[in-house]
């Protein structure tokens, strides 16, 4: 049975390196150039989303490349998630 307050958050989704039909769910200009599982783990942190990593998991239509997962609570829609998510950590790029 799917858990309906758990979400699954594949890099590739806020990729902006990646097309739409690559997997990139939100805007080019808010998305985030090869992020990486421990940024969107201090992101997901930050807005107390519980973040749950499985860095051994392979998003399905890109089996070779390994990126990881997270697995986090779901209190929003999935696209405000994600694009808070690029937000947060386009930010923290920004301040090194």
């Amino acid at each position: 049975m799917k858990d309906e307050t758990k979400t699954i958050i594949w890099p590739a989704y806020i990729d902006s390196t990646k097309s739409k039909s690559e997997g990139r769910k939100i805007p080019k200009k808010q998305a985030v150039n090869s992020p990486k599982l421990r940024e969107i783990t201090q992101a997901a942190k930050k807005l107390r989303l519980n973040p749950s990593v499985e860095k051994y998991k392979s998003y399905p239509p890109s089996w070779w490349e390994g990126s990881g997962r997270i697995i986090i609570d779901r209190n929003m829609s999935k696209q405000e998630v994600l694009i808070k998510l690029s937000n947060l950590i386009n930010g923290s790029r920004k301040d090194k």
